[in-house]
Parts: structure tokens; sequence; C-alpha cells
């Protein structure tokens, strides 16, 4: 079939149409309201509390944590810990965040009786390995680059060792973020990774947004959880 054929045929259905509805012209659409939130500048606590908000209507679970850095690897622990024994969980791996390396953090998280894994750069390099003993954990630890408020979204980068694994294979990811890294908007979040990549050596940094437990839902719109990621989020907001 020709163009001007197609043409013509698509106009004598607008135009058969337009007559079933008594109509000589077509009517044009209303304006749809613009998608993106205005950009309102408000203060840290006001985001803090959207982004709870947010996360927890997506069946995300938030913990708040007021500690100074001296004290920072047994609070944290502490809280990890009881996430962990709250689902019997008894394996947990963490990736290579230098928060996360810094302190006694994994001795004071076997000290509450459960076991650590964080892959070095040896295991790293077995990918097949690697994953298996990931799967094998039942809990993931990570830090995160941003968070944005308006949907209770976390950005994570591939510039943490292993972070994308450790967030994915376990059925229970626990992330930590600080108050700071929360920001307003998408936009922002994608404005500041942007200029970060420009000032990195290497400009083929990818990052992931995880926007609560894992999803998935088929044909009939039947929602499963955790089949293609964890189960279960918790987002650990230290002040600072």
């Amino acid at each position: 079939m020709s163009d001007t054929h197609a043409a013509f045929d698509q106009g004598q259905v607008l135009a058969d149409v337009r007559r079933a509805l008594g109509r000589s012209v077509s009517v044009r659409p209303e304006p749809l309201a613009p998608f993106v939130e205005p950009s309102v500048a408000v203060g840290l606590e006001a985001l803090v509390a959207r982004f709870r908000a947010e996360l927890t209507a997506v069946v995300g679970h938030v913990y708040r944590l007021m500690s100074d850095d001296g004290r920072l690897a047994e609070e944290l622990a502490g809280v990890i810990a009881e996430i962990c024994h709250s689902h019997n969980l008894t394996k947990l791996a963490l990736s290579g965040s230098s928060l996360l390396s810094q302190g006694d953090l994994a001795q004071q998280l076997e000290a509450r009786r459960l076991s650590v894994f964080a892959p070095d750069e040896r295991e790293s390099a077995n990918h097949g390995d690697l994953c298996a003993r990931l799967a094998d954990c039942g809990g993931g630890v990570t830090t995160v680059d941003y968070a944005i408020a308006e949907t209770g979204t976390l950005v994570l980068s591939s510039d943490e060792r292993n972070a994308l694994l450790v967030s994915l294979l376990p059925a229970v990811h626990i992330a930590i973020l600080r108050t700071t890294q929360i920001k307003a908007s998408l936009a922002e979040v994608i404005e500041l990774l942007g200029n970060e990549g420009m000032r990195a050596a290497n400009s083929y940094r990818s990052a992931n947004f995880i926007t609560g437990p894992s999803r998935t839902s088929d044909v009939e719109l039947t929602l499963s959880i955790g089949v293609h990621g964890p189960k279960e989020l918790y987002v650990i907001i230290i002040d600072g």
C-alpha cells in the first residue's frame, strides 16, 4: 500500500468518526498538567519526612540513627542485628563501602551472632562463586549515593565495590545513608550524577534506582515480591 493511499484511508476513517459524532472538526485535547513537580526549597527535616513517607508507602522500612562517629559502628551493628534476627538471618554480606569497612563493624556484627561475608578482590574475580556465596547470605548491607525524597528511591552507583550484587542477591537489603544524601527530586540527583561523572577519570559510571522491594507483575497483574531482587528493604538513616 502506498503512503498516499494509507494517508487517504486514515483521513477517511477520521472523517467517518467525526460524522458519527456529529462534528465537522476534531476537538483538541485539553493540555495535561505538568508531570514534574515544581522545585520548592525545603528543609532537611522535611526531605527526611517525605522520603520516609514515600518509602513506607512502597513497603520499605526506615530506621533513624542519631549517633556520633565514635560509636557509629556499635550502633549500626545493633540496628542491623535487630533486623537480621527479626528474619532469622545468620549470614550477612557487606559491600566494599568505606563506611562499612572502617572501625570494627564486622566484629560488632559477629559478636551479635552473625556470620559476616565481605568479598575481597580475589573473590570478586570469580563471578559465579561470588554470586553463589551472596545468594546464600540472607541479608546484604550497602551504602548508597543518594536518596530521592519525592519517590522514596535509593540511588546506588557502580562505584561501590560489589554493591549492586550485595543489594540484589540476598533476600533482605539493608541500605545505609546520611541525611545529607537525601535530595528532593530525580532531576536534582541526575544532575549531581552527571557532574560527578564528568569529574571522574572513568566516565562509564552506572547507577541503580531502587524503590522498595523487588516487584514483578504478570500479564494478569498478579504482583509477586522478591522474584528479581530482595523481598525486604530496610533503610538506616544516619544524621549528618
